[in-house]
C-alpha cells in the first residue's frame, strides 16, 4: 500500500519534507538512489514509494514507516483537550473500528473535509481503513496515544478495554517477526 496515493486523504502541510530525504536519513537509500528514483518518477509518473520498491527492493513496511514519519513532520500534533468533538461525526465509525485503528473523528470542516485524530503508530492502517470506508476527504492530526485512548473511552466506551489489555496489545504489535 502506498498511502500517498489515496484519493480520499489530504494533508495539512506545514513545510516540505520528502520521503526520499527520510530514507536517506535512515540509511535505507543513498542520495544517488533517490536521484535515480526521482528521474524515473519524472519519466513515468509512478509514486516514489513504488519506484523505491521496484528499483532498490525497499520494503513496503519501510516506505510506510517513512510516509508516517513524513506526515508526522508535516502536521502539528493535536491536543484533544483543546478540541470540541462534534458528536454527529462519531457515527461515521463504530466502537470496534475506533479502538482497532486508534482513531477519533472530530468534526466536519466547512469545506466538507473530515478531521480525524490518530496515533503515529497506527496512522498507516488508519489511513487505509478510512480511505476505504469514507467518501469525503479526510485529514489527520496526530494525538498522543494515552490521550487518544482516554477520549476513545469517553466517546466509544468499551469497559472490556483495560490498561492491561492495551499493554499486552502494544507488546504484541512491536514483536519482531519470527526468523
Amino acid at each position: 500500500m502506498d498511502p500517498s496515493t489515496s484519493s480520499s486523504v489530504a494533508t495539512q502541510p506545514k513545510g516540505p519534507i520528502k520521503i526520499g530525504e527520510i530514507l536517506i536519513e535512515r540509511g535505507v537509500l543513498s542520495e544517488q538512489q533517490v536521484f535515480e528514483i526521482l528521474q524515473a518518477q519524472r519519466s513515468h509518473g509512478v509514486p516514489f514509494g513504488v519506484l523505491a520498491e521496484r528499483m532498490f527492493d525497499v520494503t513496503v513496511d519501510t516506505i510506510e514507516e517513512a510516509w508516517v514519519e513524513q506526515y508526522s513532520r508535516l502536521t502539528e500534533p493535536i491536543d484533544l483537550t483543546q478540541v470540541d468533538v462534534d458528536t454527529h461525526v462519531l457515527k461515521l465509525i463504530n466502537r470496534r473500528q475506533a479502538w482497532q485503528f486508534e482513531c477519533l473523528p472530530l468534526r466536519e470542516e466547512p469545506s466538507g473535509e473530515l478531521l480525524f485524530a490518530a496515533t503515529k503508530n497506527r496512522l498507516a492502517r488508519t489511513v487505509a481503513f478510512v480511505s476505504q470506508k469514507l467518501k469525503p476527504v479526510v485529514y489527520f492530526r496526530l494525538a498522543e496515544s494515552q490521550q487518544l485512548r482516554r477520549f476513545l473511552q469517553e466517546h466509544y466506551p468499551m469497559p472490556e478495554v483495560t490498561q492491561e489489555l492495551l499493554r499486552k496489545a502494544k507488546d504484541m504489535s512491536f514483536r519482531p517477526p519470527a526468523a
